[in-house]
């Protein structure tokens, strides 16, 4: 590796590491895995195996979620680590994946420290003589923080470049050892990921599931289970889209390009300034700022409403924007002189109505499908589909953004109510189980076709493993889960299935 790699490296985990500058899309493609991975492949000059490690980390991070601004681990930046791993040591992608799962902890720190830190600019801002100012909302909501991730990104990455600096000479001379150690080690790390998935299944319908899609993988290729479910999946969205609400347009005398610019500045930085105090606060007031200054003629007042507007916010960013959109509506009747609610009040109510709702359509149904599919691609080497998979997962998010948007401001509160009811009616979401289960056993019995040798080389010491993993899981989710034996029961059999012969 080079300077000009490190750079790029760098480059690539901070805009992974944003939100900003990407429309909100970048959470859901470049911070995962398999993406981050096959980016960092291309850099070093080997796109298939960055690919390939990126998809072995994501199925670590499958059921990653960040709400309320948790992070228990750092996808990006363990992606990145496992491609570098896998083209610097020339070892495989479960090996790279031991290597990389301890970096991915350290994501932690800059998450932690970054929210700590952003309530300063908050102060900030809110102490500034130029509020209206559009330069002053992008310096403090935009420019310091992101100049703040780039510095705490390029440290933990300086740290990350030196650690395998130090790690090339061991390899070279315990070369075997260290691949034989890291192989039972990511064979642990997969093992343990995989039954974590499957314990989480609640319905026992899908046992059934799981046990014919094995069943499947016999009979029939796994790439035409796979094209079935994709044309399966297609389905459901064209329902979906064909059982969306109207936009009434006629409505509202706020132009459509002004909207617009709100709406982009929210999807870009929603989370540019995040914070432990106000949340999306003064990203809310970022969104608004020309709004106001298209509705207030007076500097004074324009300072008091976009001040107003720094309250706490905390809402999934993309299936709440039906509230932007109607407290853009509520903000235009009152500079009208026109009855309106009070607006914190409001825009409270609604948060807590669409938080939990917009996190359980975006982080827990769309991303993990989609990444699935990217994942069975990636383990494929099929680069071009994995691509036009993560392309129109950002396309649908944006698409559910910007219409929520438009809704919240043309059709009133009705519009944020149509979007609750088109998340609970989604067909996409009704059948996740079902798809997600059968993706998940593809990609499992993909894994032990793509390593048999491996893991066959390693069958007794991969046996133990096996039974390790379930016994350590076994005993975590005694206490807290309920039928756990239920998983357990198809659990063996079909894990059997990565050492079997």
């Amino acid at each position: 590796m080079n300077i000009l790699s490190y750079f790029l490296i760098n480059f690539l985990y901070f805009i992974g590491s944003s939100t900003s500058w990407s429309f909100g899309v970048g959470y859901y493609t470049l911070y995962r895995p398999v993406i981050a991975g096959m980016l960092t492949g291309l850099i070093l000059g080997d796109i298939m195996l960055g690919m390939v490690a990126g998809a072995i980390v994501n199925i670590v991070y499958l059921g990653f979620v960040s709400t309320g601004g948790s992070l228990k681990g750092d996808p990006c930046l363990t992606g990145i680590i496992a491609a570098m791993s896998t083209i610097v040591f020339n070892i495989n992608a479960i090996e790279a994946l031991a290597i990389a799962f301890p970096f991915g902890f350290l994501g932690i720190l800059i998450w932690k420290y970054r929210l700590n830190i952003n309530i300063y600019f908050v102060k900030k801002f809110e102490g500034s003589k130029s509020l209206n100012s559009k330069s002053s909302m992008f310096i403090y909501n935009a420019l310091l923080p992101q100049l703040l991730l780039l510095a705490m990104s390029t440290i933990i990455m300086l740290a990350c470049f030196l650690i395998m600096y130090l790690l090339q000479s061991y390899f070279i001379a315990y070369y075997e050892f260290l691949r034989n150690f890291l192989l039972l080690s990511g064979v642990f790390i997969i093992l343990n990921s995989i039954i974590t998935n499957m314990l989480c299944v609640k319905d026992k319908k899908l046992v059934l599931v799981y046990l014919l899609t094995l069943v499947a993988l016999f009979i029939v290729n796994s790439d035409l289970i796979i094209y079935f479910l994709l044309a399966f999946l297609v389905y459901c969205i064209i329902i979906d889209y064909k059982n969306l609400s109207k936009i009434n347009y006629n409505s509202g005398n706020i132009s459509k390009g002004s909207l617009f610019i709100s709406w982009s500045v929210w999807m870009n930085f929603s989370h540019s300034c995040y914070n432990f105090e106000r949340m999306q606060g003064l990203a809310f007031a970022h969104t608004m700022r020309n709004i106001i200054c298209k509705l207030y003629d007076s500097e004074s007042e324009r300072i008091e409403r976009i001040k107003y507007y720094t309250d706490f916010f905390n809402a999934e960013p993309n299936l709440s924007t039906p509230i932007h959109g109607y407290v853009i509506s509520q903000e235009e009747k009152r500079a009208n002189n026109e009855d309106s609610v009070e607006i914190n009040n409001l825009k409270r109510s609604m948060m807590g109505a669409v938080s939990g709702l917009g996190d359980s359509l975006t982080q827990t149904v769309l991303t993990p499908i989609f990444i699935l599919f990217c994942i069975y691609f990636a383990l494929s080497k099929n680069v071009i589909a994995a691509i036009i998979l993560a392309l129109a997962l950002a396309f649908i998010i944006i698409y559910i953004s910007y219409t929520g948007f438009l809704k919240g401001y043309y059709n009133g509160k009705s519009g944020l109510i149509d979007r609750i009811n088109e998340v609970k009616n989604s067909k996409v979401k009704k059948y996740f189980n079902i798809i997600f289960s059968i993706l998940f056993v593809v990609i499992i019995v993909k894994i032990k076709v793509n390593y048999s040798n491996l893991i066959e080389h390693n069958l007794t010491n991969s046996i133990i493993i096996l039974f390790g993993s379930i016994s350590y899981q076994f005993l975590l989710y005694k206490k807290v889960k309920e039928n756990y034996l239920i998983p357990l029961v198809y659990l063996i059999p079909l894990l059997l299935t990565l050492i079997a012969k």
